[in-house]
């Protein structure tokens, strides 16, 4: 009876018309899982730092003194924190330096100029503002991230993997709070994948807008430029080669404006220079402010040789954690390098081995936080979890520490 009632022409064109339209349906997610599964990664991360920061807000009480971003919005005030009243400062105010003192000359431009744009586009005060224009970039940051990530895998899943590692990495939450990260991960991964895909004006308007973001967002050009010079055949293995070297100057003598182009990069940090010796006659001020954080640079091996062993040393202080966290998180990023050189390619492994050098010449206290634009190093571990085990344990210990960490950041405690 079933058979017959399935043969009928009418039951069969319609069974037939729902299976095409499923099927068509099936078909344009598919085309569509490079936004659908970002946004997805990006709303449970973000449901999960936002419970965690109203509960832990709640039942933590939180010293008093601490600058308050927004009293009229408890939970907005919640995500800024620290370095974030500085850029809400020059949103608000500008640039100014005192003398001998701590000062934000030390902050890029980029973030707080987009937070007062926003604010006076939108009619907002530029705290919120700034959380606005750190989640949409998030969300923008992991969908180029999802880009970058298939195309260097050559597999959607392990992109997928990828974007959820970061989503639900340990210090995720800066994404959300009033800081740059958000913004430097959108422009420098979009940098890279412009780069990877041979659109090379687009990827130096990216790089140039990434080195007017963070100091350390001018290492983007020679990150491209490597591209460039892979693009043109040449590679580091084979540079005793006559062969490879010919190569490259054949590239060069046809696509001679590209290296022109690519050097745009550097001009978002020339011309914060230039504003510096503008109005303050001091165009390294942001680099010569550093020292009123009481930073001294003594080079990264010895402060790992200082850092390391004080987790066995320090009594158990309300910081203890977060110093154990970034040890592992600087550990963790010099470890990978070599598994991102094989995966990925030198240009990579060099680009994430700069990126954390530079930061530890004087201290570890913030690499959780400057792990987190180091896209070569989740795509690599995006790689790793096929094994759903492997999987499964590395996002729940992610998603557990996350929490954790969200929890002391809303409370005022330094994390990175």
């Amino acid at each position: 009876m079933k058979a017959d009632v399935l043969a009928m022409p009418g039951v069969r064109s319609a069974t037939q018309y729902a299976r095409h339209t499923a099927l068509q349906l099936g078909a344009a997610a598919q085309r569509l899982d490079w936004v659908l599964l970002p946004m997805l990664a990006f709303a449970l991360s973000r449901m999960l730092i936002f419970a965690v920061g109203l509960i832990g807000d709640t039942f933590f009480e939180t010293d008093p003194g601490h600058w308050v971003a927004a009293p009229d919005n408890p939970f907005l005030s919640l995500w800024a924190k620290w370095d974030s009243q500085w850029y809400v400062q020059i949103a608000r105010q500008g640039y100014f330096i005192r003398p001998g003192q701590q000062s934000n000359v030390a902050f890029f431009p980029l973030y707080p100029l987009t937070m007062r744009i926003v604010a006076r586009i939108l009619s907002v005060d530029v705290v919120f503002a700034g959380f606005l224009v750190s989640n949409f970039c998030f969300l923008g940051g992991l969908i180029f991230l999802y880009r970058l990530a298939a195309l260097e895998l050559g597999d959607r899943t392990a992109a997928q993997r990828t974007v959820f590692y970061l989503a639900f990495f340990p210090t995720a939450f800066f994404f959300s709070a009033v800081y740059t990260d958000s913004l430097f991960l959108l422009l420098t991964v979009a940098t890279m994948y412009f780069a990877r895909t041979r659109h090379w004006l687009l990827a130096a308007l990216c790089g140039m807008l990434a080195s007017a973001t963070r100091n350390i967002g001018v290492l983007m050009w020679g990150l491209v430029m490597w591209e460039w010079l892979r693009a043109g055949g040449w590679r580091i293995t084979s540079m005793h080669r006559r062969k490879s070297w010919r190569s490259l100057w054949a590239y060069l003598r046809r696509h001679w404006d590209q290296p022109l182009i690519i050097a745009m990069i550097p001009v978002g940090l020339l011309l914060f220079m230039l504003f510096l010796k503008q109005n303050f006659d001091r165009p390294l001020l942001f680099i010569e402010i550093q020292s009123t954080w009481n930073r001294e640079n003594i080079g990264p091996f010895a402060v790992l040789l200082r850092d390391i062993p004080r987790i066995f040393e320090v009594e158990i202080k309300r910081w203890y954690f977060t110093h154990v966290f970034n040890v592992t998180a600087t550990l963790l990023a010099l470890g990978m390098t070599p598994f991102i050189w094989r995966k990925l390619g030198e240009g990579y492994a060099l680009y994430v081995l700069i990126l954390i050098l530079v930061p530890i010449t004087s201290s570890l206290g913030s690499v959780a936080r400057y792990v987190l634009p180091l896209f070569p190093l989740f795509i690599v571990l995006g790689g790793w979890g096929r094994r759903a085990a492997v999987d499964h344990t590395i996002l729940s210990t992610f998603a557990i520490l996350l929490g954790l960490l969200t929890t002391i950041f809303v409370n005022w405690i330094f994390v990175a």
